[in-house]
């Protein structure tokens, strides 16, 4: 296959990736990553243009899920703060951590960072979007989401790649809200923790 073809499945790779990883990594920034390791290798090259073009694109997806997971990893050693991936996200909404208290995570997989985000970034969907909270509460908490049909699995999709994003700004918001000089995850108030871990979803748009 010719360069042109390969950029354009190295694009499309790419910005599949970055949809799962939202406020993460552009599909720009994968692009270029993905050529490198391609380029960078002849095996890797070898392999790719000479793959069917369903298996290319799950190897070239492959590759950009590496590159996506290892700045995230990168940023959270240098920063102490969390990236979250879709995949991440739905795994803790799975797990019941929208349900769940603080008192609950003793007996939990889930991380205090993952309840604080997850919960925090939950409550400002509910007020900037109410039909996407219904529907990850519908289909996460309720287990009654009709996902028969491809616009409502798309919809679902999006209501938890925008909870993603939102989760990906909890530590900016943080950040932001408390003067304690450079700021961590511990300075937050008890009270607004104790808020946080007693949102409930009420079915309707906060006021």
């Amino acid at each position: 296959m010719n360069t042109i073809e390969l950029n354009k499945d190295i694009a499309k790779a790419a910005k599949a990736v970055a949809l799962d990883w939202p406020g993460v990594i552009e599909a720009d920034d994968i692009q270029q990553e993905l050529w490198v390791r391609v380029l960078e290798s002849e095996k890797t090259l070898n392999a790719i243009t000479n793959a069917e073009p369903a298996l290319r694109m799950d190897l070239l997806k492959r590759m950009g899920v590496q590159v996506a997971s290892k700045y995230a990893n990168d940023y959270e050693v240098f920063t102490g703060n969390i990236f979250y991936s879709s995949a991440h996200v739905r795994r803790v909404l799975e797990a019941g951590l929208l349900t769940a208290t603080r008192r609950d995570l003793a007996e939990m997989d889930e991380t205090l960072t993952e309840f604080l985000d997850l919960h925090e970034s939950f409550d400002t969907l509910k007020r900037i979007n109410s039909e996407q909270a219904q529907a990850i509460w519908a289909d996460f908490v309720e287990d009654n989401f009709d996902k028969s049909s491809p616009s409502a699995r798309k919809k679902l999709s999006r209501a938890v790649n925008h909870l993603t994003d939102l989760m990906n700004q909890a530590y900016k918001r943080r950040m932001a809200s408390y003067e304690d000089g450079p700021g961590s995850r511990e300075v937050m108030s008890n009270a607004r923790a104790r808020a946080i871990s007693s949102t409930q979803w009420e079915g309707k748009k906060d006021a």
